[in-house]
């Protein structure tokens, strides 16, 4: 009885499963969607519940950092464009796809008194584009790299900020870009020399300094003694070359020694 009792539920249960299934709804919907790129891109919304044989609104252009979109396709290989004025839907759901081509930016420098060693150098890039910068070159400065902020601020005082290495290389950026080059002075090595023509020299209290290149002279000034007059700092000790004055910019790039001269009064 109870093997008899079984069966017949086994029995109902197929029956009503089989009911089920043939009144299931088939989903013949169809549906677009659009497919913009594996990454760095938009998403755009999918159109669904469409009638065979309509035309489709284009959707917003998509964006994608470093990229321009070009247009919708029908294929993956971007082989046949879909032409929002002219072309229908079939009787299937269906992908379009985005194409883009690389964008290209433009690379403004500012030299701040350098200058570029030949033609040949990066002024263009394509977003995410790690091309190497030029190096420019200063008379009496070393170059420190590229930034994209000033060398120096209004009052003229260096703004290179602490641990900033700057660009040697494209920034990744997704637009044109200005980069400005940062400069170090040469720094130089001056040793004074009193070489008072008798024994008893007057004091120095610095007998060396450095100076960076381009800096005003701003060296000792020797004290008249009561048999020479000092006349100031020369390259050479008798006092026939040239003279290093106060107040006019040093233009060295090497240590030099200089020479007080005197004259006698």
């Amino acid at each position: 009885m109870k093997k008899l009792t079984l069966i017949l539920i086994l029995l109902v249960a197929l029956s009503v499963l089989t009911s089920c299934y043939d009144e299931r709804e088939v989903d013949d919907s169809i549906n677009v969607m659009f497919f913009t790129a594996n990454q760095n891109a938009s998403m755009v919304p999918s159109y669904t519940n469409l009638e065979p044989g309509q035309k489709i609104e284009e959707p917003e252009v998509p964006t994608r950092d470093g990229y321009t979109f070009i247009g919708w396709y029908k294929d993956y290989y971007k082989n046949e464009v879909w032409d929002f004025e002219k072309d229908t839907l079939g009787n299937e759901s269906m992908v379009l796809y985005a194409d883009w081509e690389p964008a290209i930016f433009e690379i403004e420098y500012v030299l701040n008194g350098g200058n570029m060693t030949s033609e040949d150098y990066v002024k263009s890039f394509r977003g995410g584009e790690f091309a190497v910068l030029p190096l420019p070159v200063q008379e009496g400065f070393a170059f420190v790299s590229w930034y994209t902020y000033e060398w120096k601020d209004e009052n003229g005082k260096v703004a290179t900020l602490p641990g900033d290495k700057g660009y040697l290389q494209i920034p990744n950026v997704f637009e044109d870009v200005t980069l400005y080059a940062h400069w170090e002075p040469i720094v130089v090595d001056v040793k004074f020399n009193v070489n008072y023509p008798e024994d008893n020299a007057p004091a120095l209290k610095e007998d060396r300094m450095n100076v960076n290149y381009g800096d005003t002279i701003e060296f000792p000034v020797l004290q008249d003694t009561d048999k020479y007059i000092f006349e100031g700092w020369n390259v050479k000790r008798d006092g026939t070359g040239e003279f290093y004055v106060n107040g006019e910019k040093f233009e060295r790039k090497l240590r030099i020694t200089l020479y007080a001269t005197w004259k006698e009064k």
